[in-house]
């Protein structure tokens, strides 16, 4: 029975009659993070922070019926199904009680995420098909006869249809990365070259913010293990917020150098930055520091967690640093050659 306690993952107590503890396994004593032997001869009675569990089990030494409970336990705040059943002698009669914890803590949490997530997917999708509804009724209702107005319409009908198209192929491409479904086919590639393609591709809107881009590396830089398309999807991603966020006149500057078995590669802005509280979340899916000024500027809110993905996937870290007023850096490392 040691044996069998000691390896289960799921934490076990058992009680007396009396609702007295007479038996803990490892991982209850790890639950409650105590050491070996401390929880024999104590009950959950008497304190607060196990009023539910000493609940049940005086309802299940009481009635003899097994009981489910979910509750919270500290110090780490994880969440436990509690699963009570009696210990029944050979007369029937309810001898004591035995308390089952599993741990759904990932469980609970992935259910948050994912509600989280249909509500803002559901929020972002809702906004511009509001939009798009709106001017399309005020044309049937007249406004088509005004050549003026049915073309102003249909310029933002177009531009909210455009808006839509980008959050829902923003969405495949996160789904299917997450999902292992794009096969990532990596290739020595030289950095360099793809960050001043990147640069030429965005030159036009560089051009238009009268932006002063400058790309720094070492000559001897080595290759990196990367998917192609990915590696540009990653840049075009990270120099594009920069060009958006960066006020006209303003000065990009791209580095790109090794470091420990590593090329790291930062875009740093001299734009009006992100507030410190704000930076462990910028990756998250569809979080905006500023949501109406994102929103104006195309955002979908996805491109930095596609940028988060892509990087991981292939075995790199990414990172951002920002200040209110003087500007951010973003950056990521690829395996180096």
């Amino acid at each position: 029975m040691n044996a069998i306690l000691t390896s289960m993952a799921e934490g076990v107590v058992v009680m007396d009659g009396q609702a007295q503890i007479i038996m803990a396994n490892k991982a209850a004593e790890n639950i409650f993070v105590v050491k070996e032997g401390v929880l024999k001869g104590r009950r959950f009675c008497g304190c607060p922070d196990y009023e539910q569990i000493s609940a049940k089990v005086e309802e299940v030494l009481k009635n003899g019926k097994e009981a489910f409970i979910e509750t919270t336990i500290k110090p780490h705040s994880q969440i436990f199904q509690v699963h009570v059943a009696p210990i029944k002698g050979a007369n029937g009669e309810i001898e004591g009680a035995v308390a089952v914890f599993h741990d759904v803590t990932d469980a609970r949490n992935f259910d948050q995420m994912r509600s989280e997530f249909v509500s803002n997917v559901s929020h972002e999708l809702r906004t511009p098909l509001t939009s798009i509804k709106g001017f399309v009724e005020t044309l049937l209702d007249g406004a088509m006869e005004n050549s003026v107005l049915c073309r102003r319409f249909l310029t933002i009908i177009d531009s909210e249809t455009f808006r839509l198209s980008r959050l829902i192929e923003d969405l495949l491409t996160l789904s299917s990365i997450e999902s292992k479904e794009q096969a990532v086919d990596t290739h020595p590639v030289c950095m360099p070259r793809y960050v001043s393609n990147v640069m030429n591709v965005l030159g036009p809107q560089i051009s238009e913010k009268d932006l002063q881009v400058e790309y720094i590396y070492d000559n001897a830089l080595p290759y990196v293990h990367a998917d192609e398309d990915l590696l540009n999807q990653v840049l075009i991603n990270l120099l594009d917020n920069a060009i958006k966020y960066t006020p006209s006149g303003g000065k990009i500057t791209i580095r790109s150098q090794e470091r420990d078995n590593r090329v790291l590669t930062t875009i740093t802005d001299t734009g009006m930055g992100i507030p410190r509280e704000s930076l462990p979340r910028v990756f998250e899916r569809f979080y905006r520091v500023d949501k109406a000024r994102s929103r104006d500027l195309g955002g979908t809110g996805l491109g930095l967690a596609i940028v988060k993905h892509i990087v991981e996937s292939h075995g790199g870290e990414v990172m951002v640093d920002s200040e209110v007023g003087k500007g951010s850096t973003f950056g990521f490392s690829f395996i180096a050659l």
